[in-house]
């Protein structure tokens, strides 16, 4: 998505998919929080990840997915 100025412009949506992975900690606990496929999830995160130039946010683990150093800087902001 691109803003009237040229410059990437973020989607909500995958804002909130991004919010929603950081607190629940996978793709399928975020889908059932958001009413939405785990599938869906994925893609709208990595839509997310290449709005910012496509650094990874989390560390993809066994377990799930746990916020790495950027997507720690860009949820507290910094």
């Amino acid at each position: 998505m691109v803003s009237t100025n040229g410059n990437a412009a973020i989607d909500w949506d995958d804002a909130r998919v991004f919010l929603a992975v950081a607190r629940h900690g996978s793709l399928r606990a975020a889908g059932r929080a958001l009413g939405l496929s785990q599938p869906t999830i994925g893609r709208r995160l990595a839509a997310f990840e290449a709005a910012f130039g496509g650094p990874v946010l989390f560390d993809r683990l066994p377990d799930g997915l746990r916020l790495n150093g950027a997507g720690e800087a860009l949820l507290s902001g910094r």
